[in-house]
């Protein structure tokens, strides 16, 4: 055995912080010098060092912070996809208005207070029967695929019918 001899408690005390009445009193031994002094216990004098290691926390890892595009992106395909859904009521809505909005620009020009007024003119039109009736299909086709837009634009009925005696 060594003739040196370590007081652990007197380790402790010198090398912790403590409180005193007007705030935290620092330790009289740093943390770097009580290193150098168990390096030199546990090396030259070949003695056991007296106080315990100290134990690290281990952190929890935690989840990557990702990037603000990628962390919204789940809710922002969700608006996305909502939109996508209501985009056919949307249009038929602002088909609905524009029509609405070129019958009353109608209503208030002059030209309807002529009587027999052609917006084209008197003159004939040169196409050939064919082209006409072809023009004709298309304008039919038009008109049903503006109803059925404005059929989802109007608000649905509903299926109950009226009970009669």
């Amino acid at each position: 055995m060594s003739k040196f001899i370590i007081n652990a408690e007197a380790l402790l005390k010198y090398s912790t912080p403590t409180k005193g009445q007007s705030g935290w009193i620092q330790p009289k031994l740093s943390t770097r010098q009580v290193e150098v002094l168990k390096k030199h216990v546990t090396r030259n004098l070949k003695m056991e060092w007296p106080l315990p290691e100290k134990q690290k926390k281990l952190n929890p890892e935690r989840p990557c912070k990702l990037t603000g595009w990628e962390r919204n992106l789940a809710p922002r395909q969700k608006k996305i996809q909502e939109s996508v859904a209501n985009m056919p009521k949307l249009i038929a809505e602002k088909l609905k208005a524009s029509i609405e909005k070129k019958k009353k620009e109608t209503e208030n020009v002059l030209t309807t207070f002529i009587p027999n007024y052609l917006p084209m003119g008197p003159y004939g039109n040169n196409d050939s029967p064919k082209v006409m009736a072809l023009r004709k299909i298309a304008k039919k086709e038009k008109e049903l695929k503006r109803e059925k837009l404005l059929a989802l634009a109007s608000p649905a009925k509903s299926g109950k019918k009226n009970k009669t005696k």
